[in-house]
């Protein structure tokens, strides 16, 4: 196995079961043993269990949830179908998860800046910056829908955050109750919060 091939091992296996268990019931011989990498070359890589989580994170947001933002928030689709296919998205995503492990996960990026927020304070940021990007495609799509008339005036980069913070609550409260039913408000909520009729878009 290349060196490469090694490090992406370690890459998406940390993040897997992180995301599945949880930060601290994850530990460095776990992740060695299920990528096939010797610890040796964990530590070549990598000098701590937090390096790797953090790096594991930001290749995830590269490899998957950038691309899939990119695809969903094009400028070419109209902004509340943008929002539609990004509420689908999460669905999808939390629902293919919860066939497979009998579990709600939620979100990685929020699910393990809340367990490290207190103790580790760079994967706080990279949860936070996450955060922050997410916002700022949810910021370009209010604003265009203002711009359509859409939704009501208002300040898009305040609208965005606060869009933003209740998908993530009710994600994360799916992921407590183990119910993707929970996400069955997402769209009237979130429509809600934007100022958007559902009468007009469903």
């Amino acid at each position: 196995m290349r060196v490469c091939d090694s490090k992406l091992r370690l890459l998406q296996t940390a993040h897997e079961l992180i995301w599945q268990q949880s930060y601290g019931s994850v530990g460095v011989d776990q992740i060695c043993e299920q990528s096939g990498v010797k610890k040796g070359s964990f530590y070549h890589f990598f000098r701590s269990k937090s390096e790797l989580t953090v790096a594991a994170y930001e290749y995830y947001w590269e490899q998957r949830s950038r691309l899939t933002l990119d695809g969903i928030f094009s400028a070419q689709t109209p902004p509340l179908e943008r929002l539609d296919a990004y509420f689908e998205s999460i669905r999808r995503n939390q629902t293919e998860h919860f066939e497979t492990r009998g579990r709600v996960l939620g979100c990685p990026f929020v699910s393990l800046g809340s367990e490290l927020s207190t103790q580790d304070e760079a994967i706080r940021l990279m949860a936070q910056h996450i955060g922050e990007r997410k916002c700022r495609y949810l910021e370009s799509t209010l604003r265009d829908a203002m711009d359509e008339g859409a939704i009501p005036r208002q300040e898009p980069k305040l609208l965005a955050q606060e869009l933003h913070f209740y998908i993530v609550g009710l994600i994360q409260e799916a992921k407590i109750c183990n119910n993707l039913a929970v996400l069955n408000r997402m769209k009237s909520g979130a429509y809600r919060i934007i100022g958007a009729s559902l009468a007009v878009v469903t």
